[in-house]
């Protein structure tokens, strides 16, 4: 409110989401964060701002779950958006961090994964991340679900280690 006059901004009227360019396909070592697996293009009308409530994400491919440790949802910049959630019993996470889409805008999210912090026996199995449902303050229209790269377990590399001695 400004002075006794509230300012209402609009709700748009809609949100599209389709695929993106989704980045190549490629090992996934254990310890390795931020794994990108499929990218998102959302887009809202130009009629007002649209809030994004929960993008439901699932782990389809022929891996186990628990070669990823958590999902998480990347922005344009690389920076996470929300919190890391695990996988449920329906394979599926709900990243449930509120962001904003501004009136005929379009931004670029990436879904992405922790893999596993130590070798499981999964190695070689490819993982995939889908979006299968988008939540928001408007309608949401997209062809459902939305999967990206795969990635292969890779339990024989290493990311790097360091020791200090005393």
């Amino acid at each position: 409110t400004t002075g006794g006059t509230t300012v209402v901004t609009p709700v748009g009227s809609g949100l599209t989401v389709t695929a993106g360019t989704q980045p190549a396909s490629s090992l996934m070592p254990t310890k390795s964060t931020r794994v990108p697996f499929t990218v998102l293009r959302m887009t809202a009308s130009a009629d007002g701002d649209v809030t994004v409530d929960s993008i439901t994400v699932e782990r389809t491919g022929l891996a186990n779950d628990a070669s990823l440790s958590g999902l998480l949802l990347l922005d344009e910049e690389g920076t996470q958006v929300g919190l890391v959630k695990t996988l449920n019993s329906l394979h599926q996470a709900i990243l449930s961090e509120d962001f904003v889409v501004k009136a005929g805008q379009t931004r670029t999210m990436t879904l992405a994964g922790n893999a596993q912090t130590s070798n499981g026996g999964y190695g070689g199995q490819i993982a995939y991340v889908s979006a299968v449902a988008v939540a928001a303050n408007t309608a949401v229209n997209g062809a459902f679900p939305i999967t990206g790269a795969g990635h292969t377990v890779n339990e024989t590399l290493t990311i790097g280690t360091i020791s200090t001695a005393a």
